[in-house]
């Protein structure tokens, strides 16, 4: 159907990677395509409204890889600001006096905020771009890091560690938007692994900078130093990043009924079984090693296995190199099976974490190297096999509703790893474990329990959305087909 004013053009090419179908209307394009099976969504391009999948005329490679490094710098440093409790953990429990519990809602309240912010920044998004959330996001999380480094009360610490939630959960989405907007379409799929896998860096530096910084300069100097940084990064993005090539032409963004378009998609989200399936799966595979990483590492590693803190911070660093190696793998592998590989995939990362948990939990440590060698190459796998939950909330929702979809997925983790870690420091509570000093390696191991529970509701929650969800996708790709 046409009006006076629309040329629908509709085109189908078939190669020897999979199918496109691209769709014109008006001055406005769509376009989906299929990768060996997958559903890819490519976005809408229009006369400046930021959402341009492919790299404008006249923009050069220069041009795009310095909008994305800039934007890449809001996001390493929301990685460090996120993790730079993993490094401090026990310094903080010192600083503060606190108990353990108390220790865990600095980093559960920053992934509640997180997981909250995921529906509300995408409408924000939509509203306002990429270069404004990047540098508020940056903005926020250096206000909430000045208020850690200054706090005279818990309290104020855990209200900091919220706005650093809040600042981190703009940053992500901002950075994909923004590729997506400077990058050709073909490049798309390695940019946006690149933008997770380089933004880990993050976690690097707060293990071994940061943790260096905070020995030499302390709680307060450290964090302050933190957060100027975050205020120069915020000043880079605002005066140097632009969110589409077209920039110069004086388009902006339109604004006029985005919430609520945002909200109906949602609703229209939340409808399908995929996007619930997605949820299951990123909160089942990505909170153990996310516990580790975020805040329980360190002391389970120094009580269980008598590792030293140098020791431990090089073996969870070796669990972020192996992420880049399972994201790789994963990524083919999904793309090859799009379907039931997919699922299985999830299975079996999922069994090998708990079996292998299992094992480290039943027996004594200090372990042999070969265990705790299998353990982290298990734990490497959650979070590349956590990223194929939003496969499965894109390829079974409509182009309308992906972004939402998207979105409600990216929030299971991060709720999943909010339990868990304030279950941890509840349990070492209820051991009479309240201080760093009286972290044993049997109080440790029962308060890693509260991971099964969470474990057993997410394969439930997984199990009983995958076929629903599998039909759906499989319809639509028989639906793209016969277009």
């Amino acid at each position: 159907m046409t009006t006076d004013d629309s040329n629908v053009n509709v085109s189908v090419s078939n190669g020897a990677v999979g199918t496109a179908s691209t769709v014109n209307i008006g001055n406005s394009t769509a376009s989906t395509s299929t990768v060996n099976g997958s559903i890819v969504d490519s976005g809408a391009a229009g006369n400046g409204n930021g959402s341009n999948p492919s790299r404008g005329k006249g923009v050069s490679r220069r041009q795009a890889y310095a909008m994305w490094g800039l934007g890449m710098a809001g996001y390493v440093f929301a990685i460090t600001c996120r993790s730079s409790f993993a490094a401090s953990g026990i310094v903080a429990a010192q600083h503060f006096g606190v108990s353990s519990a108390a220790l865990s809602s600095f980093v559960y309240l920053q992934l509640l905020v997180y997981a909250a912010m995921q529906i509300p920044a995408g409408i924000l998004l939509d509203s306002y771009g990429a270069k404004r959330l990047i540098g508020a996001g940056c903005l926020l999380m250096s206000v909430g890091q000045c208020l850690v480094a200054l706090s005279p009360s818990i309290p104020f610490a855990v209200l900091g560690r919220a706005f650093v939630g809040g600042g981190d959960a703009l940053v992500f989405i901002s950075v994909i938007r923004l590729v997506a907007a400077w990058f050709p379409l073909r490049q798309l799929p390695l940019m946006n692994q690149l933008t997770g896998q380089v933004g880990g860096v993050g976690q690097l530096i707060s293990l071994y900078p940061f943790a260096w910084l905070l020995h030499l300069a302390g709680w307060e100097r450290a964090f302050l130093l933190v957060a100027a940084i975050g205020v120069l990064i915020s000043v880079g993005v605002f005066m140097g990043v632009h969110d589409t090539p077209q920039w110069r032409s004086g388009n902006r963004i339109q604004r006029q009924g985005r919430f609520a378009a945002g909200w109906r998609n949602l609703v229209e989200a939340l409808k399908s079984t995929a996007t619930w399936c997605g949820f299951w799966i990123h909160a089942v595979t990505w909170f153990p090693s996310n516990m580790l990483n975020q805040l329980w590492g360190l002391p389970f590693l120094i009580a269980v296995e008598h590792f030293s803190p140098g020791q431990a911070s090089s073996y969870l660093a070796v669990g972020m190199v192996l992420n880049v190696v399972w994201a790789i793998v994963l990524g083919r592998l999904a793309g090859i099976h799009p379907l039931y590989g997919r699922a299985v995939m999830v299975y079996v990362s999922m069994g090998s974490q708990i079996l292998l948990w299992t094992l480290v939990l039943l027996t004594p440590g200090p372990h042999h190297a070969v265990l705790l060698g299998l353990l982290i190459v298990a734990l490497a796998s959650g979070g590349p096999c956590a990223n194929i939950a939003l496969d499965f909330a894109r390829d079974g929702n409509s182009i309308n509703s992906i972004g939402s979809a998207t979105g409600f997925a990216n929030t299971g983790g991060f709720v999943s790893s909010a339990i868990v870690l304030l279950g941890v420091g509840a349990l070492l509570d209820m051991q009479g474990a309240s201080d760093p000093s009286a972290y044993t390696s049997q109080v440790m191991r029962v308060a890693t329990l509260v991971q099964y529970p969470v474990w057993i509701v997410g394969l439930i929650g997984f199990s009983v959305t995958l076929p629903a969800a599998l039909r759906t996708i499989r319809k639509r790709f028989v639906t793209l087909r016969e277009v």
